[in-house]
């Protein structure tokens, strides 16, 4: 059989089809998009009020969380360097920090690596003492602390800040400082 003949047959069989009148074929179309919508629609109310049941049980006790309150933190860049106190050992930096204008107090002579520590009040200062700093620098934050000074501690052989180009360099890179989790 060649492909006309069974092009042929198979127009024979169509022609004897029954045709439904588009009016009936959108009529059911209609019909089952109103079905599906129904049944979606009591689906939705039973999965919502299922949820607020288990929402609202009154005779559970709600967890209590001992979180506390959040802490006011100072993220602003000071203005110049004599409203940041720096707590540091003695030493060349120390004299450096103060040539540039920094409010440098007496503490502890450092050991180990290059670090800040600083608490919420001090976020900016930080952030804007960090720059004067080349290389490696740890930022220790700690919540709890309620002061506004920064405790610098330096690694052995560091004895020298940063030029003013650099420091320029680095407070662009860091952008404005961001307040961490809890402020």
């Amino acid at each position: 059989m060649s492909l006309s003949d069974e092009l042929r047959q198979l127009d024979h069989d169509v022609a004897d089809l029954p045709l439904a009148p588009a009016a009936a074929i959108r009529a059911r179309g209609r019909r089952r998009g109103r079905a599906q919508l129904a049944a979606t629609t009591v689906a939705v109310a039973a999965v919502a009020v299922t949820a607020g049941v288990v929402l609202t049980r009154p005779d559970e006790p709600q967890p209590v969380a001992d979180v506390p309150p959040p802490v006011a933190c100072d993220v602003a860049l000071p203005a110049e360097p004599a409203e940041v106190q720096v707590r540091v050992g003695g030493g060349d930096v120390a004299a450096e920090l103060r040539v540039r204008g920094f409010t440098v107090l007496s503490g502890p002579p450092g050991s180990g690596t290059t670090a800040l520590a600083y608490g919420p009040a001090a976020i900016g200062d930080a952030a804007l003492l960090r720059a004067y700093l080349p290389g490696e620098v740890a930022m220790h934050y700690d919540a709890a602390r309620r002061d506004a000074v920064v405790d610098l501690t330096l690694a052995p052989g560091a004895d020298r800040l940063a030029t003013t180009i650099a420091i320029n360099q680095a407070l662009v890179e860091a952008g404005e400082p961001t307040p961490p989790p809890g402020c």
